[in-house]
């Protein structure tokens, strides 16, 4: 969100959005054309307010039932479909059942971003009417550059924010039981099973690391300090992706742009 917002002070025109897991969800909203006031409001209300994935439930499937994501996808975009919005978008999951990924350029826009965002054991995938079973596309690609790429609409700004380092755990003995974990309180600790899940979900894959290069220009905001789960961080991941991305398109060459 930040880095949408220094692109639209910067003059810098979009015309075709794209993103995987939460990057999704924020590239829809700047697909419906959601001014940065009104992309604040409505991504506040459903992630930021109260926790959008806390409805845990017997982890037969995942640790979480997926309701109270899928009632706020719903309530931020309703029944719209994707190629009903304003700039053209995909987003993209992973077919597990086929082991590809899936880039999503038609249906109802709120299935397929409940798609994206599964990640595997945190929340349960998503399945078509085929029977076809869907996970975050973190899973295989988490910065798509290639299919942005190969829709050959001009030059590509890729938006990095799944490469920080997400925890570390020197020291911690892997093998403690319960009670020593809860009671004992010894540090370093273990990572809990949320944190472990959730990286293992959107860790960085080679294809990434081509796309990194195939982008014409490629922003890595320095988010170091924001985890997964930090919803309350909110304004201040805005406010770093802002100050990098401003910074950074002054740096940038005129002839990205079209200039």
């Amino acid at each position: 969100m930040g880095v949408l917002r220094a692109l639209a002070e910067a003059g810098v025109p979009v015309d075709m959005v794209g993103g995987c897991s939460m990057g999704a969800i924020v590239g829809a909203g700047a697909a419906m054309m959601w001014d940065n006031f009104e992309a604040e409001r409505h991504l506040r209300r459903a992630f930021v307010d109260s926790n959008p994935v806390n409805d845990f439930t017997l982890p037969l499937v995942a640790l979480t039932a997926g309701r109270k994501v899928t009632r706020r996808l719903l309530d931020a975009f309703g029944e719209r479909r994707i190629e009903d919005l304003w700039l053209p978008y995909f987003c993209v999951s992973t077919n597990l059942t086929r082991g590809t990924l899936a880039v999503h350029r038609h249906g109802e826009l709120w299935k397929w971003l409940r798609a994206s965002v599964a990640i595997p054991g945190i929340m349960p995938p998503w399945v078509n009417k085929d029977g076809d079973v869907f996970a975050d596309g973190g899973v295989l690609d988490n910065l798509p550059v290639g299919p942005m790429r190969a829709f050959g609409r001009g030059p590509v700004i890729a938006v990095d924010v799944g490469g920080a380092v997400a925890f570390a755990a020197q020291g911690a003995l892997p093998e403690e039981t319960w009670f020593e974990r809860l009671f004992l309180r010894r540090r370093p600790k273990m990572p809990n099973i949320l944190q472990i899940l959730l990286r293992a979900g959107t860790v960085k894959t080679p294809s990434d690391r081509l796309d990194r290069a195939g982008a014409d220009l490629y922003l890595k905001p320095p988010v170091e300090g924001v985890d997964f789960l930090d919803w309350k961080a909110f304004d201040r991941a805005i406010s770093l992706g802002w100050s990098f991305a401003k910074a950074e398109l002054a740096k940038a060459p005129a002839s990205i742009f079209g200039r």
